[in-house]
């Protein structure tokens, strides 16, 4: 039976160009796998799957881009179909790569994934494509051991298939040598023209009344072959459980070489084949179920085809918008450029300009730093004139007051 843990159990391979995109994704896969083996491109992916073989360290199922460098996932996908035709495979593509999808179809791909990636529909898609794949080698493995029964079967037993009318189908090599017939020739004889003239009609009609019930017959059956010689056979007879028409296998012995060993197997083999049988129509049942999914998922392809169509010409004209803009940039970018010329050398002379007005406006600076200077001395000097002259005032003032009182005694002395 199907359960996650299986996953635990299987290795994928993880094919990613983008570093970050490979190694975000990476730990939740390993999460899930038992192991995840990274590549960084087609090649590599490719150089790994093969190492796997050579070291019989299985990939189980191959994740991987499309568009990357050195090979694609394209490329790496056919060439591992030449090495392993059932291997899964889950492409993670963008909506604009229709193409590279339906080739992809084309080599067998299991499903693919558009990007953005959708965590959730990734651990979906993984999980049903592990699960399609488990049923598969379970009926594969059932297969080969029914096949296992069938070949020891065809070594000591004599086996034929016929539908409800007595028309044989199928018959094995045993049931043709003792019988004489050939299958082709078998196919045109009815059941009842096998069955020995003396065997009773009243007892070959309880016997169909028995299969018909859906109930085991058993018994011992006289027949004749093709050149009227007798023979009998100690056989039991069984519906297919799992046919649409009712079909019935007889599984018998000669009992002319009939032991106590053989009739043994021969209780053991029916009881397998029949449990193989049931689990064999739940097995195809299953396998039905996932093609529907399968064929629900191609029918939406058309669809999906449409959109990308849709999306490619949309992004054409994205493209073609991106063009006449990027045309228009290129024109203002040469009209800007020769603006910006013509504004540096501008700016180039304003730079001359304003070091010729610092270097004057330092000379001014110092021209009027000594202007200062001579303006302080002046007023020193002027103060020290002012001070020298208020001085002399007051001598000359004194000298007019002494002329006075002279001139005043010298009057007083001519009178």
């Amino acid at each position: 039976m199907f359960t996650p843990d299986f996953l635990k159990n299987q290795r994928v391979l993880f094919v990613e160009d983008e570093e970050l995109a490979r190694e975000k994704l990476a730990k939740l896969l390993g999460k899930l796998f038992k192991e995840v083996v990274l590549a960084s491109n087609g090649l590599e992916g490719l150089e790994k799957y093969e190492k796997s073989k050579i070291t019989n360290e299985k990939i189980d199922l191959i994740l991987s881009d499309i568009n990357m460098p050195i090979m694609n996932g394209l490329e790496m996908l056919e060439k591992i179909r030449e090495i392993d035709s059932l291997v899964p495979l889950i492409f993670i593509t963008a909506r604009s790569e229709s193409d590279n999808i339906l080739k992809a179809i084309d080599l067998d791909v299991s499903s693919y994934i558009i990007k953005p990636i959708d965590m959730s529909l990734l651990i979906r898609k993984v999980t049903e494509v592990c699960e399609k794949t488990f049923f598969e080698k379970e009926i594969l493995e059932k297969q080969k051991e029914h096949q296992k029964y069938l070949d020891a079967l065809d070594s000591v037993t004599l086996v034929y298939k016929m539908d409800v009318d007595g028309n044989i189908s199928f018959a094995n090599k045993k049931l043709l040598e003792i019988s004489k017939y050939t299958l082709e020739e078998l196919k045109k004889v009815n059941f009842n023209q096998l069955i020995h003239p003396d065997v009773p009609k009243q007892s070959i009609e309880t016997t169909w009344e028995i299969l018909k019930k859906g109930e085991i017959w058993s018994g011992n059956t006289k027949f004749i072959t093709k050149d009227k010689e007798t023979f009998y056979l100690k056989n039991s007879v069984f519906k297919i459980e799992s046919h649409p028409k009712d079909e019935y296998i007889t599984i018998g012995f000669s009992t002319t070489q009939e032991n106590l060993e053989k009739r043994e197997f021969q209780k053991k083999v029916m009881k397998t084949i029949q449990e193989f049988n049931k689990k064999e129509f739940s097995y195809k049942k299953l396998i039905i179920e996932l093609n529907d999914k399968l064929k629900e998922l191609e029918s939406l392809i058309p669809n999906l085809q449409i959109e990308l169509e849709e999306q490619k010409a949309k992004t054409l004209s994205r493209q073609r918008q991106l063009d006449h803009y990027e045309m228009q940039m290129h024109n203002v970018d040469e009209k800007y450029l020769d603006r910006l010329s013509l504004k540096n050398k501008e700016a180039e002379e304003c730079a001359k300009t304003l070091a010729m007005v610092k270097q004057e406006k330092n000379h001014l600076l110092e021209k009027n730093k000594e202007f200062n200077e001579e303006i302080i001395a002046t007023k020193k000097e002027l103060s020290l004139l002012t001070q020298t002259n208020s001085e002399k005032i007051k001598k000359i003032n004194d000298l007019n007051d002494v002329i006075k009182t002279l001139e005043k005694r010298l009057k007083e002395l001519t009178q």
